[in-house]
Protein backbone atom coordinates (compact mmCIF):
# COMPACT_ATOMS: atom_id res chain seq x y z
CA UNK A 1 0.00 0.00 0.00
CA UNK A 2 1.38 3.74 -1.31
CA UNK A 3 1.69 6.03 1.67
CA UNK A 4 -0.43 8.33 -0.10
CA UNK A 5 -3.30 6.21 -0.41
CA UNK A 6 -6.21 6.30 1.67
CA UNK A 7 -6.57 3.96 4.66
CA UNK A 8 -9.80 1.11 4.40
CA UNK A 9 -12.34 0.79 6.70
CA UNK A 10 -11.33 -2.70 8.34
CA UNK A 11 -7.29 -1.27 9.10
CA UNK A 12 -8.99 1.64 10.64
CA UNK A 13 -11.48 -0.16 12.92
CA UNK A 14 -7.93 -2.67 13.64
CA UNK A 15 -6.02 0.30 14.84
CA UNK A 16 -8.49 1.53 17.41
CA UNK A 17 -9.08 -1.91 18.69
CA UNK A 18 -5.35 -2.03 18.97
CA UNK A 19 -5.35 1.50 20.68
CA UNK A 20 -8.11 0.17 22.91
CA UNK A 21 -5.90 -2.91 24.54
CA UNK A 22 -3.11 -0.56 24.68
CA UNK A 23 -5.52 1.57 27.23
CA UNK A 24 -6.15 -1.15 29.29
CA UNK A 25 -2.57 -1.98 29.97
CA UNK A 26 -1.86 1.42 32.20
CA UNK A 27 -4.58 0.55 34.51
CA UNK A 28 -4.05 -2.71 35.02
CA UNK A 29 -0.49 -2.39 35.58
CA UNK A 30 -1.38 0.00 38.54
CA UNK A 31 -3.13 -2.21 39.80
CA UNK A 32 -0.77 -5.38 39.88
CA UNK A 33 2.91 -3.31 40.83
CA UNK A 34 2.32 -3.61 44.53
CA UNK A 35 2.41 -7.48 44.01
CA UNK A 36 5.39 -8.02 42.04
CA UNK A 37 8.78 -5.90 40.62
CA UNK A 38 8.16 -4.46 38.01
CA UNK A 39 10.54 -6.05 35.64
CA UNK A 40 9.39 -9.41 36.99
CA UNK A 41 6.13 -8.77 36.18
CA UNK A 42 7.11 -7.13 32.68
CA UNK A 43 8.76 -10.74 32.10
CA UNK A 44 5.72 -12.92 33.43
CA UNK A 45 2.90 -10.64 31.20
CA UNK A 46 5.61 -11.22 27.93
CA UNK A 47 6.33 -15.25 28.79
CA UNK A 48 2.65 -15.84 29.36
CA UNK A 49 1.58 -13.73 26.12
CA UNK A 50 4.33 -15.60 23.79
CA UNK A 51 3.40 -19.38 25.63
CA UNK A 52 -0.57 -18.25 24.75
CA UNK A 53 0.70 -17.51 20.35
CA UNK A 54 2.85 -20.90 20.39
CA UNK A 55 0.34 -22.93 21.54
CA UNK A 56 -2.61 -21.32 19.32
CA UNK A 57 0.52 -21.82 16.20
CA UNK A 58 0.54 -25.35 17.20
CA UNK A 59 -3.31 -25.89 17.71
CA UNK A 60 -3.44 -24.79 14.25
CA UNK A 61 -0.88 -26.95 12.82
CA UNK A 62 1.30 -23.78 11.79
CA UNK A 63 4.72 -24.74 11.62
CA UNK A 64 8.10 -23.20 12.78
CA UNK A 65 10.36 -22.13 9.80
CA UNK A 66 12.16 -19.78 11.21
CA UNK A 67 15.70 -19.00 9.15
CA UNK A 68 18.99 -17.80 11.24
CA UNK A 69 18.21 -14.12 9.79
CA UNK A 70 14.54 -14.42 10.61
CA UNK A 71 15.57 -15.44 14.38
CA UNK A 72 17.83 -12.65 14.38
CA UNK A 73 15.46 -10.26 13.70
CA UNK A 74 12.61 -11.87 15.89
CA UNK A 75 15.49 -11.46 18.86
CA UNK A 76 16.21 -7.72 18.22
CA UNK A 77 12.42 -7.27 17.95
CA UNK A 78 11.98 -9.30 21.30
CA UNK A 79 15.03 -6.53 22.98
CA UNK A 80 13.78 -3.63 21.40
CA UNK A 81 9.85 -4.50 21.15
CA UNK A 82 9.34 -6.15 24.11
CA UNK A 83 12.05 -5.87 26.59
CA UNK A 84 12.85 -2.17 26.15
CA UNK A 85 9.12 -1.73 25.62
CA UNK A 86 7.50 -3.16 28.77
CA UNK A 87 10.71 -2.50 30.94
CA UNK A 88 10.13 1.01 30.29
CA UNK A 89 6.76 1.10 30.95
CA UNK A 90 6.65 -1.11 34.25
CA UNK A 91 9.55 1.10 35.71
CA UNK A 92 8.04 4.12 34.79
CA UNK A 93 4.90 3.58 35.89
CA UNK A 94 5.67 3.40 39.70
CA UNK A 95 7.53 6.59 39.43
CA UNK A 96 6.36 9.12 37.12
CA UNK A 97 2.93 11.00 37.41
CA UNK A 98 0.38 9.90 34.16
CA UNK A 99 0.65 13.02 32.56
CA UNK A 100 4.44 12.50 31.90
CA UNK A 101 4.31 9.38 31.05
CA UNK A 102 1.19 9.66 28.65
CA UNK A 103 3.18 12.44 26.47
CA UNK A 104 6.50 10.53 26.51
CA UNK A 105 5.02 7.19 26.08
CA UNK A 106 3.07 8.70 22.78
CA UNK A 107 6.13 10.27 21.57
CA UNK A 108 6.86 6.79 20.33
CA UNK A 109 5.23 7.59 16.74
CA UNK A 110 7.34 10.52 16.20
CA UNK A 111 10.22 8.31 17.07
CA UNK A 112 9.30 5.75 14.40
CA UNK A 113 8.46 8.22 11.58
CA UNK A 114 12.26 9.54 12.02
CA UNK A 115 13.82 5.79 11.95
CA UNK A 116 10.87 4.83 9.20
CA UNK A 117 12.54 7.28 6.74
CA UNK A 118 16.14 5.91 6.93
CA UNK A 119 15.40 2.50 7.51
CA UNK A 120 11.99 1.43 5.45
CA UNK A 121 12.33 3.85 3.07
CA UNK A 122 8.99 5.16 3.70
CA UNK A 123 7.62 8.64 1.83
CA UNK A 124 6.64 11.20 4.83
CA UNK A 125 4.40 13.54 3.21
CA UNK A 126 3.47 17.27 4.48
CA UNK A 127 -0.18 16.39 6.24
CA UNK A 128 1.45 13.22 7.51
CA UNK A 129 3.95 15.39 9.29
CA UNK A 130 1.00 17.72 10.16
CA UNK A 131 -1.05 14.65 11.68
CA UNK A 132 1.24 13.44 13.90
CA UNK A 133 2.24 16.95 15.26
CA UNK A 134 -1.41 18.18 15.77
CA UNK A 135 -1.84 14.41 17.51
CA UNK A 136 1.08 14.74 19.66
CA UNK A 137 0.04 18.61 20.78
CA UNK A 138 -3.09 16.66 21.44
CA UNK A 139 -1.85 14.24 23.76
CA UNK A 140 0.06 16.88 25.41
CA UNK A 141 -2.57 18.70 26.20
CA UNK A 142 -4.84 15.39 27.58
CA UNK A 143 -1.66 14.94 29.67
CA UNK A 144 -1.83 18.30 31.41
CA UNK A 145 -3.85 17.34 34.52
CA UNK A 146 -1.46 14.81 35.28
CA UNK A 147 1.77 16.56 35.54
CA UNK A 148 3.68 15.68 38.50
CA UNK A 149 7.09 17.07 39.56
CA UNK A 150 7.98 14.87 41.95
CA UNK A 151 11.65 13.74 43.38
CA UNK A 152 11.53 10.46 41.28
CA UNK A 153 10.08 12.36 38.41
CA UNK A 154 13.34 12.49 35.80
CA UNK A 155 13.65 8.89 36.67
CA UNK A 156 10.87 7.20 35.66
CA UNK A 157 10.48 9.86 32.67
CA UNK A 158 13.69 8.64 31.27
CA UNK A 159 12.50 4.76 31.97
CA UNK A 160 9.29 5.48 29.75
CA UNK A 161 11.32 7.39 27.38
CA UNK A 162 13.66 4.67 27.28
CA UNK A 163 10.55 2.11 26.58
CA UNK A 164 9.04 4.55 23.97
CA UNK A 165 12.21 4.79 22.17
CA UNK A 166 12.32 0.63 22.03
CA UNK A 167 9.03 0.62 20.90
CA UNK A 168 9.53 2.44 18.33
CA UNK A 169 12.97 0.00 17.08
CA UNK A 170 10.57 -2.42 17.35
CA UNK A 171 7.68 -1.23 14.98
CA UNK A 172 10.32 -0.67 12.46
CA UNK A 173 11.89 -4.39 12.54
CA UNK A 174 8.22 -5.60 13.11
CA UNK A 175 7.15 -3.55 9.59
CA UNK A 176 10.46 -5.50 7.84
CA UNK A 177 9.41 -8.58 9.56
CA UNK A 178 5.39 -8.29 8.62
CA UNK A 179 3.79 -10.25 5.78
CA UNK A 180 7.15 -12.78 5.45
CA UNK A 181 5.42 -15.65 8.07
CA UNK A 182 2.71 -17.07 9.68
CA UNK A 183 2.23 -14.84 12.61
CA UNK A 184 1.83 -16.62 15.56
CA UNK A 185 5.36 -18.61 15.64
CA UNK A 186 6.87 -15.00 15.15
CA UNK A 187 5.59 -13.07 17.69
CA UNK A 188 5.17 -16.33 20.25
CA UNK A 189 9.20 -16.60 20.02
CA UNK A 190 9.68 -12.74 20.02
CA UNK A 191 7.64 -12.11 23.62
CA UNK A 192 9.47 -15.02 24.83
CA UNK A 193 12.84 -13.81 23.64
CA UNK A 194 12.03 -10.50 25.03
CA UNK A 195 10.46 -12.17 28.53
CA UNK A 196 14.20 -13.64 28.47
CA UNK A 197 15.59 -10.40 28.43
CA UNK A 198 13.39 -8.88 30.95
CA UNK A 199 14.06 -11.78 33.44
CA UNK A 200 17.92 -11.09 33.25
CA UNK A 201 17.35 -7.44 33.85
CA UNK A 202 15.52 -8.56 36.77
CA UNK A 203 18.02 -10.59 38.28
CA UNK A 204 20.91 -7.96 37.36
CA UNK A 205 18.72 -5.46 39.11
CA UNK A 206 18.14 -7.74 42.51
CA UNK A 207 14.12 -7.22 42.39
CA UNK A 208 14.31 -11.14 43.58
CA UNK A 209 11.69 -13.50 43.05
CA UNK A 210 8.74 -12.32 45.63
CA UNK A 211 5.26 -12.13 43.83
CA UNK A 212 2.19 -12.43 45.60
CA UNK A 213 0.09 -14.74 43.78
CA UNK A 214 -3.51 -13.61 44.76
CA UNK A 215 -6.48 -13.89 42.32
CA UNK A 216 -6.47 -10.55 41.22
CA UNK A 217 -2.48 -10.57 40.51
CA UNK A 218 -3.34 -13.57 38.72
CA UNK A 219 -6.56 -11.86 36.76
CA UNK A 220 -4.25 -9.00 36.47
CA UNK A 221 -1.40 -10.66 34.64
CA UNK A 222 -3.73 -12.89 32.38
CA UNK A 223 -5.63 -9.96 30.90
CA UNK A 224 -1.72 -7.98 30.44
CA UNK A 225 -0.93 -10.99 28.57
CA UNK A 226 -3.77 -12.58 26.26
CA UNK A 227 -6.01 -9.54 25.33
CA UNK A 228 -3.33 -6.42 25.69
CA UNK A 229 -0.65 -8.23 24.71
CA UNK A 230 -0.78 -11.46 22.63
CA UNK A 231 -3.98 -10.68 20.68
CA UNK A 232 -3.00 -6.99 20.38
CA UNK A 233 0.42 -7.95 19.06
CA UNK A 234 -1.03 -10.62 15.93
CA UNK A 235 -3.41 -7.75 15.58
CA UNK A 236 -0.47 -5.38 14.79
CA UNK A 237 1.71 -8.07 12.70
CA UNK A 238 -0.97 -8.00 10.39
CA UNK A 239 -1.95 -4.22 10.19
CA UNK A 240 1.67 -3.70 9.29
CA UNK A 241 1.21 -6.18 6.40
CA UNK A 242 -1.15 -3.86 4.77
CA UNK A 243 -0.30 -0.63 5.42
CA UNK A 244 2.93 1.83 6.09
CA UNK A 245 3.90 1.80 9.49
CA UNK A 246 3.15 6.01 9.02
CA UNK A 247 -0.15 5.73 8.51
CA UNK A 248 -0.82 3.24 11.30
CA UNK A 249 1.65 4.65 14.21
CA UNK A 250 -0.31 7.58 14.97
CA UNK A 251 -3.61 5.71 16.09
CA UNK A 252 -1.69 4.85 19.10
CA UNK A 253 -2.37 8.39 20.21
CA UNK A 254 -6.22 7.51 21.01
CA UNK A 255 -4.35 5.02 23.77
CA UNK A 256 -4.80 7.86 26.38
CA UNK A 257 -7.92 8.84 24.84
CA UNK A 258 -9.73 5.42 25.69
CA UNK A 259 -7.91 5.29 28.66
CA UNK A 260 -10.04 8.30 29.82
CA UNK A 261 -12.80 6.99 28.35
CA UNK A 262 -12.90 3.48 30.34
CA UNK A 263 -11.77 5.56 33.66
CA UNK A 264 -15.19 7.25 33.35
CA UNK A 265 -17.37 4.41 32.53
CA UNK A 266 -15.68 2.22 34.93
CA UNK A 267 -14.42 4.60 37.35
CA UNK A 268 -16.78 7.24 37.48
CA UNK A 269 -13.96 9.52 36.16
CA UNK A 270 -15.21 12.71 34.95
CA UNK A 271 -13.83 15.05 32.31
CA UNK A 272 -12.32 18.42 32.35
CA UNK A 273 -12.11 20.99 29.76
CA UNK A 274 -8.43 20.65 29.30
CA UNK A 275 -8.95 16.99 28.12
CA UNK A 276 -12.06 17.15 26.38
CA UNK A 277 -9.92 19.82 24.12
CA UNK A 278 -7.29 17.41 24.28
CA UNK A 279 -9.20 14.75 22.80
CA UNK A 280 -10.83 17.22 19.94
CA UNK A 281 -7.05 17.69 19.23
CA UNK A 282 -6.10 14.38 18.82
CA UNK A 283 -8.78 12.72 16.83
CA UNK A 284 -8.24 16.11 14.45
CA UNK A 285 -4.55 15.20 13.98
CA UNK A 286 -6.31 11.57 13.26
CA UNK A 287 -8.68 12.82 10.96
CA UNK A 288 -5.87 14.95 9.13
CA UNK A 289 -3.66 11.36 8.52
CA UNK A 290 -6.62 8.97 7.70
CA UNK A 291 -7.82 11.29 4.95
CA UNK A 292 -5.36 11.92 2.91
CA UNK A 293 -5.38 12.73 -1.13
CA UNK A 294 -4.20 10.49 -3.57
CA UNK A 295 -1.63 13.11 -4.97
CA UNK A 296 0.08 15.19 -2.28
CA UNK A 297 3.40 16.99 -1.85
CA UNK A 298 6.39 14.41 -0.98
CA UNK A 299 8.90 16.23 1.83
CA UNK A 300 10.87 12.83 2.58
Amino acid sequence: MSSNQSLSLSTIVGMVVVAILWAICFPFISVGLPDAPPLLFASLRALLAGMFLIVIGMKMGRRLNCSFRSLVMLALIGFSYTGMGLGGMFLGAGKVGPGVATVLANAQPLFAAILSIFVLKEVITVRLYLGLFIGFVGVVVLALPGFDFGADRFIGALYVLVGAVGTAIGNVLLKLQAGEEDVYWPMGIQLILGATFLFVASLLAGEGFKVDWTWSFAGVVFVLAVPATALMVVLWYELLARAPLNKLNPFTFLTPVFGLLIGALFFDETFSAIEITGIAITVAGLIVIVIVPNQEKRVA
